[in-house]
């Protein structure tokens, strides 16, 4: 690459002929440049080779050379802050940019988003951090889901109207209140070209029953070729719809799995990874795929600092927080939230009275008046006043004497942790700090990244809900295995949460206990809900991408999405 002295020496010989095409010689360019005849020439050389410049050296002492410039000095900044956002480095461009903002966010909307290449349908997506965990054996954060739903199928799935729909099961039937029935599609592929047998998918639901959501299941039975019968403990009326969560994909054996496996999983969906670094993700249609094969044919998510979570391109770029009737189309609230769990095991709100004044102190509303009005703007944070939109639950009213009382008598810091990486923890935590040393608590923040900290060492904990659908009844996984909540309620407590879970599951026609959860989960001192944020694509950002409708993780599913060429002329 280009370094930033060739570029200098570029901008000293465009200003002095003032970036006119001009007649000179050799030795007027080493006095221009400060430099030997030999150091000139090779300048002269890498310049010609980056396209800045043509040289035409003439033959014979005394004769004029020919200096034509062939782009002027904004060109070269501009094609130097893309190569440097090509690897991730926007302080790099910024500083070839003359730290202009406004042009380095020219540079990025034109290098990112849609394009032709070859005749391929590109597209292209800044993001903050790597995504570097998409194995659904393993505790995945929301993008992470996302793109393991490109990656991996599911005996089910649900659509962009979080309808059920059939997957690698193309039909289904409940044989009796603890036996389901699924078809499975002969003929799939995994994107290494293996066929998907029936064996694969047995030992991949088998391996479900570590799951507290499939912890029923019982077992599975192979009656006919591409027939699978699942056998649950309990009566299940809900298997078809707890088959399409993240965690019940399908995956290949373990000797089909190489030891990136994380970063580079082997599925049988729509696109298949071909690189995962630090600075990009890139995943290419697969052409082998069962079903419709995307017309979308390479999506490249970019890795690039200082730019938030919500910056999925196209996407709303301002969105005003609280101003519903402001928001686009397409524009909606996350289905879950940010929250904060406490630990009522064997941390400090083991204790009721700590309990309730954590959840009294950090509200979401004090916490909300603290952060800063461009994270409110940038991010679309509103209060949230329940863990889904729309909820209401409030703590139960509680004695304040006996929390001051417990305050004075319970001398020790208080341990929260949060994901070092997200673009919003830092800044809630600075908000709890504060609001906690107005009555002299002290904090201790512990910041994890791969590695989170054992429950034991810690007494809150900053958490996004990260649910993959609007459905209330995606609560259920969340609760029960994604949340950790298992580890830090108190026994009795989960097991009542269980048990609603459970009786859903055993009724065909019971509404999901949404409200109920999210009451107890509250009222019980467990959650304290703290923000919903806007997600989504706005239709006004979509430019020539078709159906790019926003889904409950914020993104678009890439393989059910388009390029409409412009300008395109209708004849009559």
């Amino acid at each position: 690459m280009s370094s930033p002295r060739l570029r200098k020496q570029f901008e000293i010989l465009f200003e002095h002929f003032s970036g006119q095409d001009a007649d000179t010689q050799l030795d007027d360019v080493t006095g221009i440049l400060f430099c030997t005849r030999r150091n000139a020439r090779i300048v002269l050389n890498k310049l010609e080779e980056e396209g800045w410049i043509e040289w035409h050296p003439a033959a014979g002492r005394g004769k004029l050379s020919k200096l034509i410039f062939k782009q002027n000095r904004n060109d070269v900044s501009e094609t130097l802050a893309r190569r440097y956002l090509e690897e991730g480095r926007i302080g790099h461009a910024l500083n070839v940019l003359d730290k202009d903002a406004n042009r380095l966010s020219s540079v990025i909307q034109s290098y990112l988003g849609v394009s032709q290449s070859d005749g391929k349908q590109v597209i292209r997506l800044p993001y903050y951090r790597p995504l570097s965990m998409l194995n659904p054996a393993k505790p995945m954060r929301r993008s992470e889901i996302h793109i393991a739903r490109q990656v991996f199928s599911g005996l089910t799935k649900f659509d962009e109207n979080d309808e059920l729909q059939p997957d690698l099961a193309h039909h289904w039937q409940q044989v009796r209140d603890t036996q389901w029935r699924f078809y499975i599609r002969p003929g799939v592929r995994f994107h290494n070209g293996e066929l998907l047998k029936l064996e694969h998918v047995v030992s991949s639901i088998e391996s479900l029953k570590t799951k507290n959501l499939f912890r029923h299941l019982e077992r599975v039975d192979t009656p006919s070729p591409w027939v699978i019968d699942v056998y649950f403990a309990q009566p299940d009326h809900r298997a078809p719809q707890l088959f399409a969560e993240n965690a019940a994909k399908v995956l290949p054996p373990e000797s089909m799995r190489g030891e990136d496996f994380d970063r580079y999983p082997i599925g049988t969906g729509p696109y298949s990874v071909t690189t995962n670094n630090d600075k990009r993700l890139i995943l290419t249609a697969f052409d082998g795929y069962f079903g419709y094969r995307p017309l979308l044919d390479t999506v490249e998510v970019w890795v690039v600092d200082e730019v938030h979570s919500s910056l999925v391109f196209p996407s709303l770029a301002d969105p005003i927080a609280g101003a519903r009737s402001d928001i686009q189309d397409g524009i909606d609230l996350d289905p879950g939230c940010t929250y904060l769990l406490l630990n009522r095991v064997s941390g400090i709100a083991q204790h009721d009275a700590w309990a309730r004044y954590l959840s009294r102190r950090l509200n979401s509303l004090d916490i909300f008046r603290m952060l800063k009005e461009t994270t409110i703007k940038e991010l679309g944070i509103v209060p949230a006043h329940g863990i889904k939109p729309g909820w209401y639950h409030q703590p139960l009213s509680s004695d304040e004497s006996a929390e001051n009382k417990a305050e004075h008598e319970l001398d020790r810091e208080i341990r929260i942790a949060y994901y070092s990486e997200h673009p919003t923890f830092p800044e809630i935590s600075q908000a709890i700090d504060t609001l906690l040393k107005q009555d002299g608590i002290r904090a201790k923040f512990i910041r994890y990244g791969v590695e989170s900290p054992s429950h034991e060492e810690v007494d809150i904990w900053i958490r996004p809900m990260g649910i993959a659908s609007n459905r209330e009844d995606a609560l259920a996984g969340w609760l029960l295995d994604y949340s950790d909540i298992e580890k830090m309620a108190r026994g009795d407590d989960f097991s009542d949460w269980s048990d609603l879970v459970t009786a859903w599951r055993s009724q065909a026609h019971v509404k999901f206990p949404a409200q109920e959860i999210g009451k107890q989960l509250v009222q019980g001192y467990q959650v304290i809900p703290l923000f919903h944020c806007w997600l989504g694509i706005s239709k006004d950002h979509c430019g020539s991408l078709q159906n790019a409708k926003c889904n409950a993780l914020g993104w678009f599913d890439f393989s059910k999405v388009w390029v409409k060429p412009d300008n395109l002329e209708v004849s009559e």
